[in-house]
């Protein structure tokens, strides 16, 4: 597995802003899960919900919540059927991050620090919650070889755009 950690997103994230009734408002904590350990798993490491096709706005979100050495510069791969208007670069964390895509990705989305890799199932936003979580726990907890596609299929997830 990658060199990634998913940072604690139980607990609300720090006030970053204040509405007119002075309550504080956290930021949305990451659709994220990755497989526990560090031992290689197979084809994927972990599934991510992107709550949207923003993609430099999802990329953001999700490399804020994965806890990268601040040595390491990441760059990012996506399936291009994924995603609307994809940007050749990002900035997170004041570090900017190379993005590519490639055609046929499987719906995965691969980050790469150096040699170290992980690859996550994206799952489609627009996918109901409860499937959408089904789907997330099968990809953290499936080893071995099921394939992307398998895992969105058995939980009854089109793969196809809408």
């Amino acid at each position: 597995m990658g060199p990634f950690m998913a940072r604690d997103t139980a607990r609300p994230a720090p006030a970053i802003a204040l509405t007119a009734a002075s309550e504080p408002i956290a930021p949305p904590a990451p659709r994220l899960r990755l497989a526990p350990g560090h031992a290689e798993r197979g084809v994927m490491n972990g599934g991510w919900w992107p709550r949207s096709r923003d993609t430099a706005a999802e990329l953001t979100e999700l490399l804020t919540a994965l806890t990268i050495a601040p040595d390491v510069t990441p760059r990012v791969t996506i399936d291009f059927n994924d995603w609307d208007d994809i940007p050749l670069r990002i900035t997170v964390l004041g570090r900017e991050v190379r993005v590519g895509w490639l055609a046929h990705l499987d719906h995965m989305v691969a980050i790469t620090c150096g040699r170290a890799s992980t690859l996550l199932l994206v799952i489609p936003p627009e996918t109901a919650p409860p499937v959408a979580e089904e789907a997330l726990a099968r990809c953290a907890a499936e080893i071995g070889e099921t394939m992307p596609h398998e895992i969105l299929a058995s939980c009854g997830i089109p793969t196809g755009r809408r």
